[in-house]
């Protein structure tokens, strides 16, 4: 109900029909008024004309007909009988000497306040009073009787004017009955035009809730050229806009929302109480395997309680170095919730110690054989060094300068691999005369220390590669097996031919290595024996430069050892039926 009253089309109507019934109340009053003054003054203006001509006729009676002590003959009688009204003749004194009221007043004074005025004043007097008996108002109207300049009395006329009273109150009861009328239909039709003009507002209205709970297909229609009309066609034009602006920021959020969830790096969203509100799918895969709330495992809670509001750091989450980058999002001053996004580093940590380790390691091969050099070379410069001590430091210097240059040879060599910068001439190869070329290389090595080098290879076995490259992954693994088996010993090679792979299999019942140290033989510089393999002149970088070498020509190496049995060191390359070249 209150609702009703409080809209816009009760309160147009009522504000409508107080507008015209202040205007009718208005017009209403003056016209009653008018109307009431104009019929009072024409009552009064006959009143006055009938009164003056009783006064006429009446003062030669008064002025001839005056005694002392004697009444005077009946002034009245001989007016005509044309007044409807009651007539007071008063002489100078205001005694009545005559009325058409009645002989029992004449003689008396009469008192009312229009003959004392006119008496006093000798001018006209009119008022109108209430007869409480009769129910009428009454008009009294004296004006003053003069002869030969004199004044000699008074002519007082008393008429009724009820009928101009109740003329104006018919008048006024019409009026306001058609003043009901009028507002009634009024009222009609200004719910008719409320509804109207309000229609077009309701439904902008309506329009404008429907937006609000995200429908945008419905329109206003448009039902006229006015303001109205406009204002639905502003409605209209910018629920097209919010429907494409909403439609392109769904799109916006939802491409957002795809990137961040599929992206590499991880995202966590945390409320302001570091409850997780969001996480992607790289987030979930660092801490599947972590049971501690996310924000202790990156360690956040503690730079929250800190008081810290940005900052960038590694963490280490199991196996997994992360680097996270921890951020939080303040509104209106208030800190809201954080974001931390974290990206996977473990290779590039593993890449910065190899590079560290690569640096410290060629530092340490360089400085080795540098020292000796430079500790030989100042002996040599010490003129008592007789001959053959001479001759001895020359060839050591030799030694550790050849050490030096297969030690930049080994890398460069690697570097080149890695970079695929070194050439690559590709044919056909026989694995028979390759292998066979290869051992007869270390015959000799093999016979002066009574080691038994032998080979097992089919003869239809033929791979693709760099017959130079495929020389050099044959020399150190023919080289480390002959450094490493003892006198007496036994150094093999058998090749294994597979459909699709040739296996090449270097085995010896050498020293062998440790387990522990079986997975790190193929890094650069890394050495089971490093003291035993500096003294035999090795690099650190024979079985480094295989794997390489291996993984240049698509195949894969593997390695096997037990301490004091031997090693077997296994080249799978893929298999060729080309020509032979």
């Amino acid at each position: 109900m209150w609702r009703g009253l409080r809209s816009i089309r009760t309160k147009f109507v009522i504000v409508y029909l107080l507008l015209i019934l202040f205007a009718m109340q208005l017009i209403g009053a003056y016209f009653v008024r008018t109307l009431t003054v104009s019929l009072i003054h024409s009552a009064t203006d006959a009143a006055e004309n009938q009164a003056q001509l009783i006064a006429t006729i009446a003062a030669p009676e008064i002025n001839s007909n005056q005694q002392p002590g004697k009444p005077h003959p009946s002034i009245i009688s001989t007016l005509p009988q044309l007044f409807s009204g009651a007539v007071y003749i008063l002489n100078k004194d205001g005694v009545v000497i005559d009325s058409s009221a009645g002989a029992a007043l004449i003689g008396q004074k009469l008192l009312d306040s229009v003959a004392t005025q006119a008496m006093v004043a000798h001018a006209r007097a009119v008022a109108i009073h209430y007869d409480t008996v009769t129910g009428q108002h009454l008009l009294a109207i004296a004006v003053p009787i003069v002869s030969q300049r004199q004044f000699v009395g008074i002519a007082e006329y008393v008429v009724p004017i009820q009928a101009t009273y109740n003329t104006v109150r018919q008048v006024t009861t019409i009026f306001y009955t058609g003043s009901a009328l009028v507002l009634t239909l009024t009222a009609v039709l200004g719910v008719v035009l409320s509804r109207t003009m309000t229609r077009p507002i309701l439904d902008v209205i309506k329009q404008a809730r429907n937006m609000a709970a995200g429908d945008f297909t419905q329109r206003v229609s448009v039902h006229s050229d006015d303001e109205l009309g406009d204002l639905s066609t502003a409605i209209n034009d910018l629920a097209d806009k919010l429907e494409e602006a909403l439609s392109e920021n769904t799109r916006e959020k939802e491409r957002l929302r795809a990137v961040i969830t599929y992206m590499g790096d991880g995202v966590i969203a945390f409320d302001a109480s570091l409850q997780p509100v969001f996480q992607n799918r790289a987030a979930e895969g660092f801490l599947r395997n972590t049971e501690e709330p996310a924000a202790d495992v990156l360690g956040i809670s503690k730079l929250v309680a800190e008081g810290v509001a940005e900052r960038a750091f590694l963490k280490p989450v199991g196996t997994t170095v992360l680097h996270v980058h921890f951020t939080s999002i303040h509104k209106n001053g208030d800190t809201e919730g954080y974001v931390a996004v974290m990206r996977d580093v473990t290779e590039q940590e593993k890449l910065q110690d190899a590079r560290r380790n690569f640096v410290a390691n060629v530092s340490h091969e360089l400085r080795t054989p540098l020292t000796s050099i430079k500790s030989y070379i100042e002996a040599l410069q010490d003129d008592q060094t007789d001959a053959g001590l001479r001759e001895t430091f020359l060839r050591v210097i030799e030694q550790e300068t050849n050490r030096m240059v297969r030690l930049t040879e080994d890398l460069l060599q690697l570097s080149g691999l890695e970079m695929g910068k070194a050439p690559f001439n590709e044919r056909v190869i026989p694995v028979q005369q390759w292998l066979f070329d290869a051992v007869h290389r270390f015959q000799f090595q093999a016979q002066s220390r009574n080691v038994q080098l032998t080979l097992t290879c089919p003869e239809d076995a033929n791979v693709k590669g760099d017959r130079d490259w495929l020389d050099r992954l044959m020399d150190n693994l023919l080289s480390n097996a002959l450094k490493y088996t003892p006198d007496n010993g036994r150094v093999e090679v058998a090749v294994t031919v597979e459909p699709d792979d040739v296996e090449i299999c270097v085995s010896d019942n050498g020293i062998g290595i440790p387990a522990e140290d079986l997975p790190h033989v193929f890094e650069r510089f890394y050495r089971v024996d490093k003291a035993r393999s500096r003294r035999m002149g090795g690099t650190g970088l024979g079985l480094a430069l295989v794997r390489e070498i291996t993984e240049r020509h698509g195949g894969t190496v593997a390695l096997s050892s037990q301490v004091g049995e031997g090693t077997q060191v296994f080249v799978r390359l893929p298999r060729s039926e080309g020509e032979k070249s």
